[in-house]
């Protein structure tokens, strides 16, 4: 082979190797195009999935004129409906009594039922001068929202006098160290009158919020006191005195047993705000979340809320089922 065949087939050669090397790089360029857009399309139809999902709680039909919906561990609202206007809580004011009593009083506190404290709304069947260590009283009165029961806790702790920054002490009554507390734990919209959350004679209730203020008290609550929440998951609980008298308390939520995994809850219900209903569950293992109705009925709000925890964990259980990439 003389030196022009030679170098013809040496051209020729070359010419195979950068055709070889284009064909190899259109290929990675085809793969890698085709890679990206399945993935998009994969991402797209996961949005679209969990959009999907969400948008059934819209499907809900709720009597209640305000409500929520709060994942505690993400911080995420998963449905919400009105949830910044403030409303009257009724008796759900109660957990805001009982945190504000907790941060005020030794837990070793005794609390006497004065006779006076008996002439509040509702007979639940407390003596006069009957004593109570504070963790029975307070589970027997947000159990049974026994207003006799939560003005004795107010009473004891109001009389505590506390020494602010300035060390000048304050003897503040008991509804105005409640609203320093939820101003403290940032409920923004939330304004307190009474203790008990019973309507007042000039027309308006004895505690007012908003959904979302709500879902904070009992966040807070959660991580802070939970305690308070111990019995209020049970059909009924019973408590003896310190003057061997024994007493039952029926729940005032009739809905518990169609809740799942409940941790806490506290009814409401006046004239004036209509029927309230606040929930903690446990929609997973550890993932508490906070469910709220404001101005419901007085059985609607036990529907709201079992239809609200039911679409929950359908939400919850298929944005976990879809893949996420």
């Amino acid at each position: 082979m003389n030196n022009m065949q030679r170098n013809q087939t040496e051209i020729e050669s070359q010419k195979l190797v950068n055709l070889a090397l284009v064909l190899i790089l259109v290929l990675s360029l085809f793969m890698l195009f085709s890679a990206y857009v399945s993935r998009g399309v994969r991402h797209y139809e996961n949005t679209s999935s969990v959009a999907t999902v969400l948008s059934s709680f819209a499907q809900l039909s709720l009597e209640a004129n305000s409500a929520i919906v709060y994942d505690i561990v993400s911080k995420k609202v998963l449905f919400e409906k009105n949830s910044d206007v403030p409303l009257p809580l009724a008796s759900v004011t109660k957990i805001m009594t009982a945190v504000t009593a907790i941060e005020l009083l030794p837990k070793n506190s005794v609390i006497t039922i004065n006779k006076e404290f008996l002439k509040e709304e509702g007979d639940s069947g407390l003596h006069s001068n009957e004593r109570f260590t504070l963790s029975d009283i307070l589970n027997f009165s947000l159990v049974s929202s026994s207003n006799d029961g939560t003005v004795a806790i107010a009473a004891a702790a109001g009389a505590v006098q506390k020494v602010n920054s300035k060390d000048v002490l304050e003897n503040t009554n008991f509804t105005e160290k409640m609203n320093a507390e939820a101003k403290k734990i940032g409920l923004t919209r939330a304004v307190f009158y009474n203790e008990t959350g019973l309507d007042l004679p000039n027309g308006i209730n004895g505690g007012y919020a908003s959904a979302n203020d709500v879902a904070k008290l009992f966040e807070y609550t959660l991580r802070n006191h939970p305690e308070i929440f111990y019995a209020t998951k049970l059909n009924a609980i019973s408590v003896t005195s310190l003057d061997n008298i024994a007493h039952t308390a029926s729940n005032t939520n009739i809905g518990i047993n169609d809740l799942p995994n409940l941790i806490g809850s506290k009814t409401g219900f006046t004239d004036i705000a209509g029927g309230n209903l606040a929930i903690i569950f446990d929609a997973g293992l550890g993932k508490p979340v906070v469910v709220v109705v404001l101005g419901s009925t007085a059985l609607g709000r036990f529907t709201d809320v079992k239809a609200l925890a039911e679409e929950t964990l359908r939400t919850l259980s298929s944005s976990t089922e879809t893949p996420q990439r």
